[in-house]
């Protein structure tokens, strides 16, 4: 990690929401990363992640706005056993992209947004494909949320560039939820680049490899 950078972090509140971020060391520079945590979690947990990404770029990682009742936080509420749907997810996800601008100094939709989500986070990566335009967006260990594809039906997918990771081995979330979104991202004309190994509700180091691949050094164009 280079000089300095710890000097670059700090949190942040945006219209009552709080973010960890990252500033860039360089100045000329429209990229915007997010990092999105899962059920229970805050704005540290999806850290580790920053560790490899370009230090030009602005990191974000907010804490979700609502307060699981396991303690933490999260992007939706399961009622009654049921994860919560995709219109629960869309209204979080327009407030999301409206505090980036609190988080980003300037943040407009000119800016390169890029999106990272674990778990419940990679279901918000999805829902945020329909209310922004990012260029490369990687849902580990998720889901896409009940009714997403219905609210799909007219977006272009065709200039979004995918990294879905999952283990087959995963317990929390069956590994078929990832493959499913593979599969339709690839019917509807994205570039989807797909990991599948083994190690539970995580990512296993072997994808990590591929991510920082696709990430740090562009990955597959």
């Amino acid at each position: 990690m280079p000089k300095g950078i710890l000097e670059e972090i700090y949190i942040k509140e945006s219209d009552g929401w709080l973010a960890r971020v990252r500033a860039p060391l360089s100045t000329n520079t429209n990229r915007v990363i997010l990092l999105l945590h899962g059920w229970t979690g805050d704005e540290n947990s999806m850290w580790f992640f920053s560790r490899g990404l370009p230090t030009d770029t602005w990191i974000v990682s907010p804490r979700a706005p609502l307060v699981c009742p396991a303690g933490g936080y999260a992007w939706g509420i399961a009622t009654i056993g049921q994860r919560p749907d995709i219109e629960k997810f869309h209204s979080q996800a327009i407030k999301l992209i409206d505090r980036l601008s609190g988080w980003v100094p300037g943040y407009s939709p000119e800016n390169r947004l890029d999106i990272i989500g674990f778990s419940q986070g990679a279901a918000m990566a999805y829902t945020l494909c329909l209310t922004s335009t990012p260029v490369k967006v990687a849902p580990l260990a998720g889901y896409m949320p009940s009714g997403f594809i219905d609210f799909a039906s007219k977006i272009d997918f065709s200039l979004i560039k995918f990294f879905i990771s999952h283990n087959s081995d995963d317990t929390m979330l069956p590994v078929e939820e990832s493959r499913n979104a593979r599969d339709y991202f690839i019917r509807r004309g994205a570039v989807v680049n797909y990991c599948e190994n083994t190690g539970g509700h995580k990512m296993s180091s072997a994808c990590v490899k591929k991510w920082i691949f696709f990430f740090v050094t562009n990955g597959p164009e």
